[in-house]
C-alpha cells in the first residue's frame, strides 16, 4: 500500500514538475498571447507584439513591436506603434493568485496616429477619430466585465505602481489639412498605483487606462496644433475676402470631441 502511494506522489511530482518546467520554458510566448488577446478583447481591434524577454531572477522584461491596430472605416496603418517599452516586475507576486505587482512600466518613444473623418467643410460637420472610436470600445468592454465561462481560468490582475510615457509623437491625418499632415509631440505621461486601491484591476482595465491617458493628451495637444494649421490655411485662403470666421477655433476642437 505505501509503495502505491509513494508511487502516486512521485508521478504527482513529476506531473507538477512537468507542468511548471513547460510554463517557465514558454513564459514568454504565454505573455506575448495574453497582450494580444486581452488588448484586443479591450480595444476591439487587432493588436499584436513582435516578442516578449522577461528574466524570472531580475524581473525585468523586454515587449517589443507593439502594434495596436485601427477600427474598421480608418485607413492609416496603426493607431498606436511603440517599438520597445520596458517593465520591472516584483518577481515574489508571480506565484499565487494574488495581483501581480509590475513596479514600473517605460513607453519610449510612441508613435499616435490620430486620424480624422471629416467632411470637406468644418461647418456643421460630423466627425470622428479613430482614437475616440477605440475609446469608445475600451469604455464598453471594461465598464462592466463578463463573467468567465466556469471552465476557464480569470485572468490575474494587476497593480502598476509607475508607469511612464515618454518622447511620443501624434500625427494628425485630417481630410480638412488637404495632404498637409502634422506631427507634435506627445507630452509626456505618468500614472501611478494604477489598481491599487482595489486590489488589482484586470489586463483589459489597465490597457482602458493607458489608453484614456494618452487620448487625453492626444485630444488637448492635438486640437491645438489642428486649429492653428487650419487658422493659418483659412486665413490665408480668405485673405481679401473678409478674413476667416471668428468662430473657427471652436469648430476646429469639435473635431476632437471633450
Amino acid at each position: 500500500m505505501w509503495k502505491k502511494i509513494g508511487i502516486g506522489v512521485a508521478v504527482l511530482l513529476i506531473i507538477t514538475a512537468g507542468a511548471g518546467w513547460y510554463l517557465l520554458s514558454n513564459l514568454d510566448s504565454i505573455i506575448k498571447a495574453a497582450i494580444s488577446k486581452y488588448g484586443s478583447a479591450a480595444t476591439l481591434t487587432s493588436v499584436n507584439v513582435d516578442g516578449v524577454k522577461l528574466s524570472l531572477t531580475s524581473g525585468e522584461g523586454i515587449v517589443s513591436g507593439l502594434i495596436v491596430g485601427n477600427p474598421q472605416g480608418f485607413t492609416s496603418p496603426f493607431a498606436i506603434s511603440v517599438d520597445s517599452m520596458t517593465v520591472q516586475v516584483d518577481t515574489s507576486t508571480l506565484a499565487g493568485n494574488g495581483p501581480i505587482v509590475i513596479k514600473t512600466i517605460y513607453i519610449t518613444q510612441p508613435h499616435v496616429t490620430y486620424e480624422i473623418t471629416a467632411g470637406a467643410s468644418l461647418m456643421g460637420v460630423s466627425t470622428n477619430s479613430n482614437l475616440q472610436a477605440i475609446q469608445r470600445n475600451v469604455q464598453s468592454t471594461t465598464a462592466a466585465p463578463a463573467a468567465p465561462p466556469p471552465s476557464s481560468t480569470p485572468a490575474r490582475k494587476e497593480i502598476i505602481q509607475d508607469l511612464y510615457v515618454t518622447g511620443g509623437e501624434i500625427s494628425l491625418d485630417a481630410a480638412v489639412l488637404k495632404g498637409n499632415g502634422i506631427t507634435v509631440p506627445l507630452p509626456p505621461i505618468h500614472l501611478t498605483n494604477i489598481g491599487a486601491s482595489s486590489g488589482g484591476v484586470t489586463p483589459a482595465q489597465v490597457a482602458g487606462q493607458i489608453l484614456s491617458a494618452v487620448i487625453a493628451q492626444a485630444n488637448r495637444v492635438g486640437a491645438a496644433a489642428l486649429e492653428r494649421q487650419v487658422r493659418a490655411m483659412a486665413t490665408g485662403a480668405l485673405q481679401g475676402v473678409g478674413g476667416a470666421p471668428s468662430n473657427l477655433g471652436s469648430q476646429v476642437k469639435g473635431l476632437f470631441g471633450n
